[in-house]
């Protein structure tokens, strides 16, 4: 009879577990249209004080490289799917987690091409199974562009290469290899990933690098023109999740990207986004 009640509650936890593994891969999404991942360049705001009510000036002077600086920010939307009557999927998901890591080609202090992994997490507080869209946002703050991304005929001086990071941005936002991963429950439920040209071309640029080579093969396509597709972009950061750990192929810095609460954007669109746990997050 031990036996018997041992095998049956087996059996039990193995049906427990497949059932979440099967609500997993519906639970959570990011959206099939193509806009799941959105990069956008923007500057530091200014708040000033008009009749006893905080207000944001966004108007900037370019040309005051003491005031002026450079964000991006990494929009991800992802879709929380009404759970079935028959299902064990709660109608509020908590301690759902995202983790977003951005793939730069940069240079190291000498000049030589390296690459940086950049990465940071946020774990929601609390989200609603409404069949909506739900939005996150992370900043990748000035210091860590003026770092890490190597901009091209750039001279490492900033009030010089002013204008070139500015026109440089604009074509990052749009190209970087990103990759987005929710978790829920301890398991990884979605992944989405997006990948421009730009780098890809970089990457080919420099194939008498052997590092350079790695990632240019990992990141091209079957295809005719060997562009980056979302097939291909997934074997790239399958690589970096294997090997963030190891200094000798690239530098992961996990912590980089900040919420939005730790940043002067604090309260532009607040209510666009989701609520963050500040204790599981930068």
């Amino acid at each position: 009879m031990k036996k018997l009640l041992t095998a049956l509650f087996a059996a039990a936890a193995v049906a427990v577990s497949a059932q979440t593994a099967r609500s997993g891969s519906w639970a959570i999404e990011f959206p099939k249209d193509g806009k799941a991942i959105n990069v956008s360049q923007t500057f530091t705001p200014f708040f000033k004080i008009e009749n006893e009510e905080r207000v944001i000036d966004m108007r900037l002077n370019e040309r005051d490289m003491n005031s002026a600086k450079h964000w991006l920010a990494v929009d991800v939307a992802f879709i929380t799917n009404k759970p079935k009557s028959a299902s064990q999927w709660p109608k509020w998901l908590d301690n759902a987690e995202i983790e977003i890591n951005v793939f730069v080609p940069t240079a190291d202090d000498r000049g030589n091409i390296s690459w940086t992994v950049i990465g940071g997490k946020q774990t929601f507080a609390s989200l609603q199974a409404d069949d909506k869209r739900h939005f996150v946002r992370m900043m990748i703050p000035p210091e860590v562009i003026y770092r890490y991304f190597a901009f091209d005929g750039a001279s490492g001086d900033l009030s010089k290469d002013y204008n070139k990071i500015t026109n440089d941005l604009k074509k990052y936002a749009n190209d970087l290899p990103i990759a987005a991963t929710i978790t829920y429950g301890g398991r990884p439920v979605s992944t989405t990933q997006i990948c421009g040209k730009e780098v890809f071309s970089r990457l080919e640029k420099n194939q008498s690098n052997t590092r350079s080579k790695l990632f240019y093969t990992l990141l091209k396509s079957d295809g005719d023109s060997g562009a980056p597709t979302a097939a291909s972009t997934a074997k790239l950061f399958t690589y970096i999740n294997q090997n963030k750990f190891n200094p000798q192929t690239f530098k992961y810095m996990p912590d980089e990207l900040l919420p939005v609460s730790k940043t002067p954007f604090a309260w532009v669109l607040f209510d666009r986004f989701e609520p963050i746990k500040e204790s599981a997050g930068k």
